[in-house]
C-alpha cells in the first residue's frame, strides 16, 4: 500500500468522526470529604473526534443478582495516533451532530489499540456504562 493511499484513508476515516468525546484515565484516588468515599482520581488523556459504532450484531444477556441485563458489543473510532489506549480508560460522548441522545453517554474501554500497519482509525471495544 502506498503511503498516499493510507493518508488518503485516514482523512476519509476522520471525517466520519462526527462526534466529540473525551477520554479519561484513573491515575489515584481521594476521600470525599462529604461522603467518606475513596473515589477515583481521572487525568484527560484525549479530547476529540471519535465515531461511536455498534460492532455486530452480538447481544449477550446476563443475569446479575437476579436482573437480566443485555451486553451489545461496541466500538469507538478514533483518530489513528490519537492517545495510547489503555484498557480501563473512560470514554464520555461531549457532542455529537447527528445524534443528539449519545451526548453524556459512558463507556470503558475493553481493548488495548489495535496493532495494524495500515489502520485508518483505531477501533477499540467498549462496555457501556449505565447511570
Amino acid at each position: 500500500m502506498d503511503a498516499g493511499a493510507l493518508l488518503a484513508g485516514r482523512a476519509r476515516a476522520e471525517q466520519m468522526m462526527k462526534d466529540q468525546c473525551i477520554i479519561r484515565r484513573v491515575i489515584g484516588e481521594t476521600t470525599d470529604r462529604e461522603t467518606g468515599k475513596v473515589v477515583p482520581v481521572y487525568d484527560a488523556v484525549y479530547n476529540g473526534r471519535c465515531k461511536l459504532q455498534s460492532y455486530e450484531g452480538y447481544e449477550q444477556e446476563k443475569n446479575t443478582a437476579g436482573t437480566a441485563l443485555t451486553v451489545q458489543r461496541m466500538s469507538v473510532h478514533l483518530p489513528v495516533g490519537a492517545y495510547r489506549i489503555n484498557v480501563g480508560d473512560f470514554v464520555e460522548i461531549t457532542g455529537s451532530r447527528m445524534d443528539p441522545l449519545l451526548v453524556g453517554r459512558k463507556f470503558r474501554i475493553t481493548q488495548e489499540a489495535p496493532f495494524k500497519t495500515f489502520a485508518t482509525a483505531y477501533r477499540v471495544f467498549v462496555d457501556y456504562i449505565a447511570d
